[in-house]
């Protein structure tokens, strides 16, 4: 495998890219999330305190991938 060396503004320039592209797929995946969860509420009729509960059920399965329990 070949590997390129990366100097300086190339570097620099190298991994802003990938900090924005990181982040574009992060907030592409949450708000995918969100719209789903918003439909669901919407689809079933949730409560306002159900709605509440969906949404901390899924920041916990969010935290348990983060820390890999998933």
């Amino acid at each position: 495998m070949e590997m390129t060396t990366l100097k300086g503004d190339a570097l620099l320039h190298a991994i802003n890219q990938a900090k924005n592209e990181t982040k574009q797929g992060l907030c592409d995946v949450f708000t995918a999330k969100l719209e789903r969860l918003a439909a669901h509420i919407r689809t079933n009729y949730l409560t306002p305190t159900e709605s509440a509960e969906l949404l901390e059920q899924e920041a916990e399965v969010i935290r348990s991938q983060h820390r890999g329990d998933v």
